[in-house]
């Protein structure tokens, strides 16, 4: 079982690809008098990352960019530089407000939505008792939409209430111009960095009661949980092999198979109370690590990253580890036989990667057994 410290790994690794940088915390974006923008959609424009977009300008009319998302170094749904040159301002139809607590924007890819949204966990640290609602953006397709403002749940509206936000988001429909906005930068950037302020904040993000509830979870004996993707019909974190894993280790009984799709929030955070490992290809579930409550990482389960070759290990979790310090491990598990997919080779899709499936299995069955 060759399991090796996931802050060892080597920046040429096949595996992984992104930048890895922890930086220092970043004060908070107070602005007075400013005008936000809403969401709108910009004709003609192929690239999904501009074919919208959204801001917020300062009094003096120019963009607020630490307000802006950016993945790696795209940026996502800027508007023009100037407030004059932007799209979405409609004097008359503009509302005026006090005060604005902005959250950033909420996405629907699961695990885009999980740490992109995190300007919002950094306000609950310092608004967690306050009455003022949260403002967001919102790049979520209309049918996602309608479901989080209504009574019908989906995975978004499920995540905002583990937040304790399910009563105080409200998304930005229109131009508005608060007297006073708070907010601050992004403290994740996908395949950049990290801010120290990261562990901090998402562990302040979890509603109260919902904390506590997580944090009575006991350990069910000494159990491994293995994360499978094998259900889903597709996505690039589902590998073709997969299924034959999940086959061979139902016969670890050390080894609960655990699909996270079909469990709420709460039971997915709760994994990492009532285990001792847990063991899966990189996927958005592992994301919530962060969140669960804990006073020190030997509290909770040691994540094991199963590496199945070129680029299917994003520097996210290297990040996140560099600034939790979880003291998580990675397998080297990749194969070396071509995968096509209805006979054709398919090199732009990780999920075709060839795994070397005795590996996997070879390394539960010894990990269950130093859990005798």
């Amino acid at each position: 079982m060759m399991l090796q410290p996931l802050v060892d790994i080597q920046a040429d690794h096949l595996s992984l690809f992104g930048q890895s940088r922890v930086i220092r915390p970043e004060p908070l974006v107070i602005e007075e008098n400013t005008t936000v923008l809403p969401r709108v959609t910009i004709r003609g424009q192929n690239n999904w990352a501009l074919g919208h977009s959204q801001g917020i300008f300062d009094a003096n009319g120019d963009h607020i960019e630490a307000l802006n998302d950016i993945r790696e170094e795209r940026r996502m749904f800027y508007p023009a530089a100037r407030l004059e040159h932007a799209a979405g301002l409609n004097e008359n139809n503009c509302k005026k407000i006090k005060f604005m607590l902005y959250g950033g924007t909420l996405y629907e890819h699961f695990g885009d939505m999980l740490v992109d949204t995190n300007r919002a966990y950094q306000l609950m640290r310092l608004f967690r008792h306050s009455s003022e609602p949260i403002w967001f953006h919102y790049a979520v397709s209309r049918g996602v939409l309608r479901s989080i403002e209504t009574v019908r749940v989906n995975y978004l509206k499920e995540w905002l209430e583990c937040l304790g936000l399910a009563d105080r988001f409200r998304l930005i429909r229109r131009p508005m111009r608060p007297k006073q906005l708070v907010s601050c930068p992004q403290i994740y950037r996908d395949l950049r960095f990290i801010s120290t302020d990261y562990p901090s904040a998402a562990r302040a993000a979890l509603d109260p009661k919902l904390k506590r509830r997580i944090r009575n979870v006991k350990r069910q004996g000494k159990r491994i949980a293995y994360l499978s993707r094998h259900k889903l019909s597709n996505g690039t974190t589902k590998f073709l092999q997969e299924s034959e894993v999940v086959e061979r280790i139902k016969q670890i009984p050390e080894v609960d198979i655990i699909c996270p799709e079909e469990l709420s929030f709460e039971a997915k955070l709760s994994l990492w109370r009532s285990h001792v490992y847990i063991v899966g290809f990189p996927q958005g579930c592992m994301m919530l690590k962060p969140f669960v409550p804990h006073q020190d990482p030997s509290e909770i389960a040691q994540q094991i990253f199963l590496l199945a070759g070129r680029k299917s290990f994003p520097s996210t979790w290297l990040n996140i580890e560099k600034a939790c310090h979880f003291n998580d491990l990675y397998l080297d598990c990749h194969g070396t036989d071509e995968i096509t997919l209805n006979g054709q080779s398919c090199d732009q899709f990780t999920r075709t990667n060839s795994i070397n499936v005795d590996t996997i299995v070879g390394a539960l069955r010894d990990l269950a057994a130093s859990l005798q």
